[in-house]
């Protein structure tokens, strides 16, 4: 009779499966955790990079144009604490007169219109918007817009104005857990303005005006 002998082979034990199961599943979590950090930081990237260039484009926007402005219409603090979220003045790069723009925060977004005022009498005449009549009220008619020109802007107070002289301007933009502040200071000497506070600072008289 022949025997047969077979070779007996050892396996892994519970211990070592488990081991190896640990190893695994740290491995795993290593390689996910990489990958969850480089994706969130190319999502902020993308997020800071977005908003960033929002609030740029609107700021450089608005300080174009008030810089051109010939005159200011919204009273402004000297107040940071008192500053406002709307702005109105006059165009200063239109070729008729009496265009007025404004710009105020609604909600998340700022938004634009061009106004300009006139007397019930003779709606086709536009005025200055410090026209008085001793007989009528001025009005005013909206001739472009409102148009949303800026997007992801804090709540509240992500806008503001203040500087009766010179303008302050403060914008914050913000998206998810990102944010950026934006600041920029308008010189009065750029300006015309109808605050008497101006006249006073330089000791002549312009009607009320300064240039």
């Amino acid at each position: 009779m022949k025997r047969s002998f077979l070779k007996k082979e050892k396996g892994f034990s519970l211990t070592e499966l488990l081991v190896v199961l640990a190893m695994l599943v740290l491995v795993f979590e290593i390689v996910y955790t990489a990958y969850f950090l480089s994706r969130k930081g190319y999502s902020e990237g993308e997020t800071r990079a977005e908003i960033t260039q929002n609030g740029r484009v609107v700021l450089e926007r608005m300080t174009r144009e008030i810089r051109q402005t010939k005159d200011v219409v919204t009273e402004l603090s000297d107040d940071s604490a008192q500053a406002t979220s709307t702005l109105e003045f006059e165009d200063g790069h239109a070729t008729t007169s009496y265009h007025y723009i404004r710009y105020w925060q609604e909600g998340n977004t700022i938004k634009r219109e061009v106004k300009r005022y006139y007397f019930p009498s003779d709606p086709d005449v536009f005025v200055s918007w410090n026209t008085t009549s001793p007989t009528e009220s001025l009005q005013a008619t909206t001739t472009e817009g409102p148009v949303v020109i800026g997007e992801f802007i804090q709540q509240p107070d992500g806008l503001k104005f203040w500087g009766s002289f010179n303008i302050h301007i403060s914008l914050t933009v913000a998206k998810d857990d990102e944010s950026v502040d934006f600041s920029t200071t308008i010189y009065g000497s750029c300006l015309l303005y109808t605050s008497d506070a101006a006249d006073e600072l330089d000791g002549v008289d312009l009607g009320g005006r300064r240039i």
